[in-house]
């Protein structure tokens, strides 16, 4: 018979009712072996996010965009390594506070695995621990997939934070996977490697930049950014 493996990861996870679809999906991530919190009203969720031990916020799909962005924004404000996550297929758009969204009504594995990238985001701000050296820093891992950015980094794209954590280093290189592969193939071999690339930023002008990267122990891939003159004016 298989066992449910426990996480240390804590939950507190939101709605607007106390209503089935909340112990619907207090289940699911209880059965998956979490520890979760569940609160109903902004009230509720205010005192428990000002006083409860999580380390993952959860907003259901019921809360409206006001109340999930000043409710991401109080979160991440109380502390910068809470997760965040929303349970609507656009729950990051518009919304800087949110690591990454998913549609509840995809079904149970779908939220599952971005909870897990969630955790994943969190290791990886570990390599970036506020006031470090570096302004551009990101985090991908061995599949390519970004794990964490800074602030500067998701302005100098263009994107929200969700919305960059959805991407793979070659959707940003200029030249997608036949510059990136090689370059990155050739990079986890050295463990280190530095040079200058051209990214894209969402409305696909070019923003060169210098780079200098190296890979962890633990598998973590980082790289700080340099934008380079021509980019910093536009």
């Amino acid at each position: 018979m298989n066992t449910v493996q426990e996480s240390n990861t804590r939950l507190l996870l939101c709605s607007r009712d106390a209503d089935s679809v909340l112990a619907m999906q207090r289940e699911v991530f209880r059965n998956s072996g979490y520890r979760v919190v569940a609160a109903a009203a902004k009230e509720e969720i205010h005192e428990h996010i000002e006083n409860s031990d999580f380390d993952v916020l959860i907003l259901n799909h019921t809360l409206s965009f006001t109340d999930r962005k000043s409710l991401a924004k109080k979160a991440k404000k109380s502390n910068p390594n809470h997760g965040v996550l929303v349970l609507h297929h656009s729950g990051s758009l518009g919304n800087p506070y949110v690591d990454l969204a998913v549609d509840s009504r995809s079904g149970v594995k779908p939220m599952l695995d971005t909870l897990k990238r969630i955790e994943a985001m969190q290791h990886a701000r570990t390599h970036h621990a506020p006031g470090a050296d570096g302004k551009y820093v990101v985090v991908a891992d061995m599949n390519r997939n970004y794990t964490f950015a800074t602030d500067p980094v998701c302005e100098l794209l263009g994107y929200d934070r969700a919305m960059l954590l959805e991407l793979r280093i070659d959707d940003v290189v200029d030249g997608s996977t036949h510059v990136a592969a090689p370059l990155f193939e050739q990079f986890v071999t050295e463990g280190r490697q530095a040079g200058r690339i051209t990214l894209r930023h969402r409305s696909g002008k070019k923003v060169p930049v210098k780079y200098s990267s190296q890979v962890e122990p633990d598998g973590c891939v980082i790289a700080h950014w340099e934008p380079l003159e021509s980019a910093a004016a536009d």
